[in-house]
């Protein structure tokens, strides 16, 4: 029986996160938010606390039908509202943490958190996938790709761009998809402020269908105009592969 990807449950969360602490489990991400260890019982409560009050987060499993087993999981954000409504609220901060912990912590998370208010904010529909991960003993069986299709079947649908952060290891699979990494801002972490080595942060997004081979960049600098329309000397109007509409 095949691989399905459906809506995560509540009384699933512990194996949905038992997939993604595994698969993270070497990444500095994990060291940072829990650098004394995860208590999975307060992880998982406060899971469940924030799933029955977010308006705009959807998590997702894959799962393998003939065992059972959830193989892989994603948690997507779709702001598919302009304006007030849109639901991106900026996190105050990290409330588990305390002193130089907190501070190294949220350095981190606001220069990404700084770097979506720039590019997108409040004011522009966008889809957002916070984070995918995959069990490490079945890598290569084309979950992550099920996964990421879930969210741009969604953007495609609602006509917008998919954007986010990429590790290294995870470049081709977006590129693959259709991402293209964005040049024209950078998402560095420091020293200074991870105490590690500096590290760039690749940023993605794939544009849909309706922008008609529009880059993002040409999308942003034209004003982020309605229908992907970027005018040319004041009276055309061409799409990304320079067709007229």
């Amino acid at each position: 029986m095949p691989l399905v990807v459906l809506p995560a449950q509540i009384a699933e969360i512990e194996p949905v996160y038992d997939v993604y602490f595994a698969a993270f489990k070497d990444e500095p991400i994990i060291d940072f938010l829990y650098p004394g260890g995860v208590d999975r019982k307060a992880h998982t409560e406060g899971t469940k606390q924030w799933w029955c009050h977010d308006r705009i987060g959807y998590t997702i499993k894959c799962l393998d039908t003939d065992t059972g087993n959830i193989m892989g999981m994603a948690s997507w954000d779709i702001f598919w509202r302009p304006g007030k409504d849109n639901g991106w609220e900026r996190p105050a901060g990290i409330p588990w943490l305390e002193g130089e912990e907190k501070e190294r912590c949220e350095g981190i998370l606001n220069a990404m958190w700084d770097i979506r208010d720039e590019l997108f904010g409040k004011q522009r529909r966008y889809v957002y996938l916070s984070a995918i991960a995959v069990d490490p003993e079945h890598q290569r069986r084309g979950i992550g790709r099920l996964l990421m299709q879930w969210g741009i079947d969604i953007a495609e649908k609602l006509d917008v761009p998919v954007y986010t952060e990429s590790s290294e290891s995870g470049l081709r699979l977006y590129e693959s998809l259709g991402f293209e990494r964005l040049t024209h801002v950078r998402l560095v972490h420091k020293k200074e402020v991870t105490g590690r080595p500096d590290v760039e942060v690749p940023l993605m997004v794939r544009m849909p269908s309706a922008a008609k081979g529009l880059s993002f960049k040409e999308w942003a600098d034209s004003g982020y105009p309605e229908g992907y329309r970027v005018h040319v000397n004041g009276n055309e109007e061409l799409n990304g592969l320079g067709k007229r509409e």
